[in-house]
């Protein structure tokens, strides 16, 4: 990946917005090339995603940029988000290796920052190097990752529990160590109390 060296957190959403348009609009032997560029500025890390994305005292710089109703995958999230959810030029053990650090202490917001920004539905549709790249990661780390996906204001809903359910038997199928921390993650968020 080429090493981005931004000044401030509004050149980085300056570029990751210049990168997305131009891979929008490139011919086919080009966009490859650009959305490489997008996905190396794109955040390594959740504080990172959060300063862009999130609502902090105020909005980051790509806190208002919502995928219209007919592209969204993941609900109302950021079109820069859900484009970096369906890069497919980059190499899976590099992209899973960012995927996998951008969600790890992430916790649901009332913004873009939801649903492990998709890693949930890689899991479970491209879950051998999803689970991969999780698989090196600690224990506590994995289990924040977990937890993020189902996090929310209220997760004990039939939504999460259908989600849990499809993708507890292909983790587990995938590697056992995951299928435990999956389940301690989900039954820990469940047990909690979310009242406001």
């Amino acid at each position: 990946c080429y090493a981005y060296r931004f000044e401030s957190i509004e050149a980085q959403a300056d570029t990751i917005k210049l990168l997305m348009d131009k891979a929008l609009k490139a011919k086919p032997e080009e966009k490859s090339k650009l959305e490489r560029k997008f996905f190396c500025a794109f955040p390594n890390s959740y504080v990172s995603m959060d300063s862009l994305f999130g609502f902090n005292k105020k909005a980051g710089p790509l806190y208002h940029s919502e995928t219209p109703n007919h592209l969204q995958f993941y609900g109302n999230m950021s079109s820069y988000i859900d484009f970096f959810s369906h890069l497919t030029s980059v190499p899976s053990e590099e992209y899973y290796k960012k995927y996998v650090s951008i969600c790890i202490d992430g916790y649901w917001q009332a913004d873009n920052i939801r649903v492990a920004f998709g890693f949930g539905l890689h899991l479970l549709n491209n879950s051998k190097p999803a689970c991969e790249a999780l698989s090196i990661r600690s224990d506590s780390e994995i289990k924040s990752v977990f937890r993020f996906i189902f996090d929310g204001p209220h997760p004990n809903h039939d939504t999460n529990k259908e989600f849990y359910q499809k993708l507890q038997p292909v983790v587990s199928e995938e590697n056992e160590r995951l299928s435990q921390l999956l389940t301690e993650a989900y039954q820990k968020l469940m047990s909690e109390n979310h009242e406001h």
